[in-house]
């Protein structure tokens, strides 16, 4: 049974550098790879944010001045980000870089012979079929509802991003007082500024940018199967 995902290709070099991980801390390592969690992470959130939000930008066709607001919270989220990543990074041990690399590998997804890995959350079906129902009502020229569609949509993955991505490895790993205060504040500020783009950007899409948009989301969604069953 295939269960729907978000899902955005990973470069070979993300891929290449959390094979390594994941293959070390399953293989006995001895030690804690502070280094290594900081670069993967790093190149990790660079990828999702153009994924997310500068290519689905390109796609709208947005104006510059959008653009540059798009680029504006791509700046604001990675800021608050690679100082929780930078900081906790240094104080894991190893038990939790192995928690870690087992929580990176819940988040990939293999695609077809040749194309390569995704990084994948899972969505409920509900959500899967408001998605990929956008394109439709931009077709039928049912842009207000598509323009209400779409920010609903987006509101919700972004909530789902942030629990795969932020929420779930921060209970996983199994913070202290000190980090979980200062993760909470990262995720608070990813949060916040997402939404408010949202909020800001959508209405201000014509119905040319909204049906690409609307075809760009839909794009993101595929099916996998479960790999951790």
């Amino acid at each position: 049974m295939t269960i729907p995902h978000v899902a955005f290709l990973s470069s070979d070099t993300l891929h290449t550098k959390t094979e390594g991980f994941i293959t070390r801390m399953r293989g006995g390592a001895s030690k804690p790879e502070p280094r290594e969690i900081e670069s993967i992470m790093a190149i990790f959130l660079d990828e999702a944010l153009q994924a997310f939000m500068v290519r689905a930008a390109e796609a709208a066709g947005l104006s510059s001045s959008l653009f540059r607001v798009v680029n504006m919270t791509c700046q604001t989220i990675n800021k608050a980000s690679s100082i929780v990543i930078g900081r906790s990074a240094k104080k894991m041990d190893l038990k939790q870089n192995k928690a870690a690399a087992e929580y990176m590998d819940a988040v990939r997804q293999p695609g077809t012979e040749g194309e390569g890995w995704y990084v994948a959350f899972p969505v409920s079906e509900s959500l899967a079929i408001k998605g990929n129902n956008l394109p439709d009502l931009c077709a039928n020229g049912d842009y207000v509802e598509a323009r209400r569609e779409l920010e609903e949509y987006l509101l919700e993955v972004t909530d789902e991003a942030i629990n795969w991505y932020f929420e779930k490895p921060m209970a996983l790993l199994g913070f202290g007082p000190v980090l979980r205060k200062l993760a909470s504040v990262g995720v608070e500020t990813t949060r916040k500024a997402s939404r408010s783009l949202i909020h800001n950007l959508i209405p201000k899409l014509d119905n040319d940018q909204l049906t690409a948009s609307s075809q760009y989301q839909a794009s993101m969604l595929m099916a996998f199967e479960d790999r951790h069953r």
